[in-house]
């Protein structure tokens, strides 16, 4: 019995992968050493979905994975022993927040890195993403990248505050349309948005998560009301 150990998924930014370049290991192998030093055959990344294309007749999907860093694209399913991963990413919509586990493969031309998907979980706490940056701001920090390590806990802390920012405004949200005047009927986006004075990305967000949280619906296209 083989005592090779399956290669561990390595948390990342995407230019961590995009900005590495692939070399040939001691196998012979084309693998890609990350600009953290690593040499990465598997990774884990947690993006956006900025773009999906659906390939029926391979029964397989090509997404645009995308964070704070960059875009890389993700591909799955194409043989049957992948048809469950081709069904879980064709039911992701864009804009949804994805953790990825995958194998870092290289396009044709040898250069390009892509990531062929084991692996995908949609993401709704968004806590979990504050989360990865924290914990990729500690592993920056083993590798000697403190400027990367600082930047990242920044972006955590950031992330941490906009949090508790998106639970007020879910708050308001719920206490506006838990109030008489609209419990019955619902309130619409452009009412909502002027009563509580949101912007309307911090009114769209805080009414995704809430949605996600099953605590409102769309009765009717830009209407909401609480359940």
């Amino acid at each position: 019995m083989s005592n090779k150990r399956r290669a561990p998924a390595i948390k990342l930014k995407i230019h961590d992968i995009k900005d590495g370049k692939f070399v040939t290991d001691s196998d012979n192998s084309r693998v890609l050493q990350a600009r953290t030093g690593d040499q990465i055959i598997r990774t884990r990344l947690m993006g956006e979905v900025s773009n999906k294309i659906i390939i029926e007749t391979d029964e397989s999907v090509i997404l645009d994975l995308t964070d704070d860093t960059g875009t890389i694209k993700v591909k799955g399913g194409g043989s049957q022993w992948t048809n469950q991963i081709f069904m879980e990413m064709k039911g992701l919509k864009e804009g949804v927040t994805i953790d990825v586990i995958g194998l870092v493969r290289t396009t044709k031309n040898g250069e390009d890195p892509y990531i062929e998907c084991e692996l995908c979980i949609p993401i709704s706490d968004p806590a979990r993403k504050v989360l990865r940056e924290l914990e990729i701001s500690k592993y920056y920090l083993q590798k000697g990248l403190e400027t990367e390590a600082i930047e990242e806990l920044e972006t955590a802390i950031k992330g941490q505050k906009d949090l508790s920012k998106t639970d007020d405004h879910k708050d308001k949200i719920v206490g506006l349309l838990k109030d008489p005047d609209y419990l019955d009927q619902g309130c619409s986006f452009e009412e909502i948005k002027k009563i509580l004075e949101l912007s309307t990305s911090e009114l769209e967000k805080a009414l995704r998560d809430l949605q996600a949280d099953g605590e409102i619906f769309e009765p009717r296209p830009g209407t909401f009301k609480y359940v």
